[in-house]
């Protein structure tokens, strides 16, 4: 018996133009020395800076008594399946059996998964110990499992049972205004010792995410069989608030030490056009005479239901953030870790290492490396250089996927400040 589903080699090539595209949002993306420096930047981010990073920097000492966040952007691209190689090779083109089998090979085990990430700032301030900055985010995370990649590809094939568990959709899009305070105190064999306090109101504008997905089809000598659920929930906007701690120490001139704990307490409460969306079918012994003879609506069972809820919550995900940096008049060094303590669209458990460097051989033109390892982006690298005109300073970065320029993961970023 022929499968009585084929999918065109269109829904494929949109699969793969979906993920070499899409793009989801991590505090610090849109710092383009942070970015090109590998994210090794918690001893070094200073003034306006320092809300994102650890508002206790506030309290050392900074040689620019104001900054101003004229504009930051940054960009993140991410899917772990597709190479932008094989997004050339294929886009347009007709896919034989080798080309499919290549592009299934591509796929993990897990899935294939795209995220997005996304952050715009614009006229943030700091005076002296005090910053308020301004911040918008977008986030998003898709992942389509095997099988549902294998129908895509053959249709529906004789005898293979097709299992869509592994499939998920997340996304939310905020803004966020935060007011952050560095207080100096003295400690006893430290050059400098500063704690700090970030406090941030958060505006949801849109959320979305999978409650439950579950659903299989087989195809057997009596037809097609199968059934399926989903269930999402949606939001048009919400309101919340953050807070984050952090503690900063120079035991010299030359050497910085910064800790931070992003979102201690977070939540969002979605509740503006807030609702449940029901999807639902059931396949029984289908066959193409069947939808012939009843139509396709009479063969499949569907269920369609959406309504209003009262709302949900959701929080940011809790980081612990820590740094050490070397300054020099020509070089500057930093390390970073960053530990997340939990799993979610934004963060991972997997602890993330970043080393990073700055050299100022002319002082005009800073020129900027770092890598880092594990989280849940594994091995990036990134390079970036900055023109420096001592008031206005732009910079701007790159960062990679293990260097290969493989397009699976490409971010960008550009910073343009202000300092006095």
């Amino acid at each position: 018996m022929m499968p009585i589903f084929d999918f065109r080699n269109w829904l494929v090539l949109f699969a793969l133009n979906f993920f070499i595209v899409q793009a989801n949002a991590q505090e610090g993306l849109s710092n383009a020395r942070s970015m090109s420096m590998a994210g090794a930047y918690t001893a070094l981010a200073a003034g306006v800076e320092s809300p994102i990073w650890n508002p206790a920097n506030l309290g050392l000492r900074n040689k620019n008594a104001y900054t101003i966040n004229l504009l930051s952007v940054g960009v993140s691209l991410n899917n772990n399946g597709f190479t932008y190689d094989q997004y050339l090779k294929y886009n347009g083109s007709y896919l034989n059996e080798e080309d499919k089998q290549d592009i299934l090979d591509s796929i993990p085990e897990t899935g294939l998964t795209g995220e997005v990430d996304a952050e715009l700032q614009a006229l943030g301030f700091s005076f002296g110990t005090f910053a308020i900055i301004f911040s918008g985010f977008e986030f998003s995370d898709l992942n389509v499992s095997k099988d549902a990649a294998e129908l895509f590809l053959y249709g529906n094939q004789f005898g293979r049972n097709y299992d869509f568990r592994d499939s998920r959709a997340d996304g939310s899009g905020f803004a966020s205004v935060a007011v952050s305070k560095g207080f100096r105190l003295k400690m006893a064999s430290m050059h400098e010792f500063a704690v700090g306090v970030t406090g941030r109101y958060i505006h949801g504008i849109a959320n979305g995410r999978l409650r439950e997905l579950s659903g299989s089809l087989t195809t057997d000598i009596d037809g097609l069989h199968g059934s399926g659920k989903l269930v999402f929930e949606s939001s048009l906007g919400g309101d919340g608030f953050g807070l984050d701690f952090g503690v900063a120490a120079r035991p010299t001139r030359s050497w910085t030490l910064s800790m931070s704990v992003a979102n201690v307490y977070s939540n969002i409460n979605w509740k503006t056009d807030a609702k449940r969306h029901e999807f639902g079918f059931t396949a029984d012994s289908v066959t193409v005479q069947k939808i012939g003879e009843a139509g396709f609506d009479s063969v499949f069972v569907d269920s369609d239901s959406t309504y209003e809820i009262e709302g949900f919550n959701s929080h940011l995900p809790r980081q612990l953030r820590f740094g050490i940096a070397r300054t020099g008049r020509n070089f500057t060094f930093a390390v970073n870790l960053t530990q997340g303590f939990e799993e979610s669209v934004s963060s991972t458990k997997s602890p993330r290492v970043s080393v990073g460097a700055e050299l100022r051989i002319i002082p005009l033109l800073p020129l900027r490396t770092g890598v880092a390892l594990g989280g849940k982006r594994g091995l990036t690298t990134s390079a970036g250089f900055g023109l420096d005109f001592g008031l206005l300073v732009w910079d701007f970065a790159l960062a990679v996927q293990d260097a290969s320029f493989s397009g699976k993961e490409v971010s960008l970023a550009f910073s343009w400040m202000l300092r006095l």
